[in-house]
């Protein structure tokens, strides 16, 4: 039987000085043997300022119907 939980990472933020990384998280509880494979995925992307708790960073990762959303508030620089 495989567990699951919420899976935490963080995800690059791109152009801005004050914040190089932000933490994400799945929107329901993912099977643990997943969390490599969603970290491979969410290494390669990238993300821009402004950004609010809740956004989708990726949607439907790896087709499993999970969500990734944003858990911090970045505003602009500018």
């Amino acid at each position: 039987m495989s567990s699951k939980d919420i899976f935490t990472s963080l995800v690059r933020v791109k152009g801005d000085e004050n914040h190089k990384v932000i933490s994400v998280k799945s929107n329901n509880p993912i099977e643990k043997e997943l969390w490599a494979e969603f970290s491979k995925v969410l290494s390669r992307i990238y993300v821009s300022t402004p950004i609010n708790i809740g956004d989708i960073i990726c949607k439907n990762i790896m087709n499993t119907g999970i969500d990734i959303i944003c858990t911090k508030k970045v505003n602009d620089n500018f």
